[in-house]
């Protein structure tokens, strides 16, 4: 027979996917915003050699980040109030849970920190006909496409910051007490009772 006390966080953790959460959903928006139509289409070009300033294949790599992030965070805020059977689970299978959350957390911020990479390198490419180009609706659109990519390289900056932090503190030992997706803490207060204090990311 099992008793398992309800999830207890570490506020910084806690903190960290909750801020988690709301930076991947502004970034998906802001992904979202900059492959509109034009950009999808490749519409956004110079003329006359017409080169195309931003690749529409990039949100292939834009939006798995931000989705990654959400993912990852929102099903750690999830857990701390899933019932008993789900915890029980999680107590079962600490290892192979820990691994993967791990795995994941560390994909989202090297993605993350690419991204940020990318989205910096393309808006210093289209920074010039974000300052001066014509005709004015093309200097416009620039402008829009520039400041986007410009919010969106803090964004995913921050993602990879949070995302590193959670994974320093959870399993790099930078706070030994909750350093794994789930710890135990066995007491036997009775022959048949083992009583289970678990801790998730």
């Amino acid at each position: 027979m099992f008793q398992i006390k309800k999830m207890q966080t570490p506020m910084l953790i806690f903190c960290c996917n909750i801020a988690l959460v709301i930076f991947s959903i502004a970034g998906l928006c802001l992904t979202s915003s900059i492959f509109d139509f034009i950009v999808v289409s490749k519409l956004y070009y110079t003329v006359p050699d017409h080169k195309v300033l931003i690749n529409p294949r990039l949100a292939f790599w834009l939006f798995p980040s931000s989705s990654a992030s959400l993912l990852i965070s929102f099903s750690s805020l999830i857990f701390l109030s899933a019932g008993q059977r789900i915890h029980k689970f999680a107590v079962d299978n600490q290892m192979v849970l820990s691994f993967f959350h791990a795995a994941i957390m560390c994909f989202a911020c090297i993605l993350s920190s690419y991204v940020s990479f990318i989205c910096a390198q393309n808006a210093n490419d289209i920074s010039g006909y974000a300052v001066f180009a014509t005709p004015a609706q093309f200097q416009l659109a620039s402008a829009w496409y520039f400041i986007r990519l410009r919010a969106l390289v803090v964004v995913s900056i921050v993602q990879s910051l949070l995302n590193g932090i959670i994974v320093s503190a959870l399993y790099l030992g930078i706070n030994c007490k909750y350093r794994t997706f789930v710890q135990l803490s066995e007491k036997a207060t009775h022959p048949d009772i083992v009583e289970r204090t678990t801790y998730f990311a």
